[in-house]
């Protein structure tokens, strides 16, 4: 599925933004001193490209501020710890530090950027270990050691407003009396994992091989996956670590009435009783080709199905085991079936339930 989120809408246009300020390239990094004299003040930077800068805050700079971060108090008082982006005007110079160190050194054309801020000692594991955070305004949240090292990145939860899959209708398209109804839905799901327990799940490997180790990453995404008359699906994407090699994605569907909001349990889409649901499915798929024929798959799906596993699309029906569900499959990728709604699925289904394009 193809998404164009917010994030990324946003990052387009802050490129765009700073692409018009001139032909040099922009330079970002984090923070990591401060230079003052009574005629100059200078931020000490880490680049990206692990080099160390300097950029003046010149008195005509303007400083654009981020979270509870205010611009013009950063400006007036700065201190380390935070990323910033800016694009260098042509002049160049040299700095030279209290301790002697020379540095080349920029002004900044018209303004800089705060883009990330660090928050020190924000986690503390369960050995005792403490990480700290590093903010970021574009792309979500890393945890690392004191000494820099990244264990861990996470986008926060995103969705369903500005998530725009081609084709489809999404949550603009729902009433508005149905939207602030929708959106209390997923503020109040959250998150779908456990930070703490991922944590300490990273560390582990952290510790078991940390000449091998590179970052690791946690994202939840809530995007529009089909639409009916009455019902608007979205579909939760859950991108989790499971192990340093591999990610682990489980997806989650939830249906919506789209003129009130409510949310419509997924036992309620289907004509037949709630226990039949899974082998009504799993029989459909096999009558259709698409299923397992493996007994002992077939009834390891029967007892691990939740109603939750099952997500609309405009074409079909998928029951998406995430991986760990089924013990054949334990340590593998996750399993999925999918059932066409040419294929039966009318029989069984709540008829204002099937999306638009294949009720017709």
């Amino acid at each position: 599925m193809q998404k164009r989120t917010s994030a990324l809408l946003a990052a387009l246009c802050l490129c765009l933004l700073l692409t018009a300020c001139g032909g040099n390239d922009s330079i970002s990094g984090e923070v990591v001193d401060i230079h003052q004299t009574p005629e100059a003040t200078a931020l000490i930077l880490q680049t990206d490209g692990d080099k160390r800068i300097a950029v003046f805050l010149d008195e005509d700079t303007y400083v654009f501020g981020m979270d509870e971060i205010d611009g013009e108090a950063y400006k007036a008082l700065p201190y380390a710890g935070v990323g910033i982006q800016f694009f260098p005007e042509s002049r160049r110079t040299s700095l030279t530090t209290a301790n002697g160190e020379k540095l080349k050194a920029y002004h900044a054309d018209r303004y800089i950027s705060i883009d990330a801020y660090l928050i020190q000692d924000a986690v503390t594991l369960s050995d005792g270990t403490v990480l700290d955070t590093w903010k970021t305004s574009m792309f979500g949240t890393t945890y690392r050691l004191r000494d820099g090292t990244e264990l861990l990145r996470e986008d926060a939860p995103s969705g369903p407003e500005n998530h725009y899959v081609a084709d489809l209708e999404s949550f603009d398209d729902l009433s508005e009396a149905a939207k602030p109804v929708v959106r209390q839905y997923y503020d109040e799901q959250g998150a779908l994992y456990d930070l703490q327990a991922e944590l300490e799940k990273v560390w582990t490997e952290y510790q078991q091989a940390p000449e091998a180790f590179s970052a690791l990453w946690v994202s939840q995404d809530t995007s529009p996956s089909a639409s009916s008359e009455r019902v608007m699906y979205f579909c939760t994407e859950l991108m989790l670590p499971f192990d340093r090699d591999l990610g682990m994605s489980m997806d989650f569907c939830a249906a919506f009435d789209r003129e009130t909001g409510a949310y419509i349990p997924p036992t309620d889409l289907f004509t037949c009783p709630a226990e039949d649901i899974a082998k009504n499915l799993l029989d459909l798929a096999e009558r259709d080709g698409s299923g397992p024929t493996d007994p002992v798959i077939q009834k390891e799906m029967l007892a691990a199905f939740r109603p939750e596993f099952v997500v609309f699309t405009p074409d079909n029906v998928s029951i998406i085991f995430p991986p760990g569900t089924l013990p054949s499959h334990e340590y593998g990728s996750g399993y999925f079936v999918t059932v066409d709604y040419t294929a039966g699925l009318s029989d069984i289904l709540q008829p204002w339930a099937i999306p638009q394009s294949s009720a017709k």
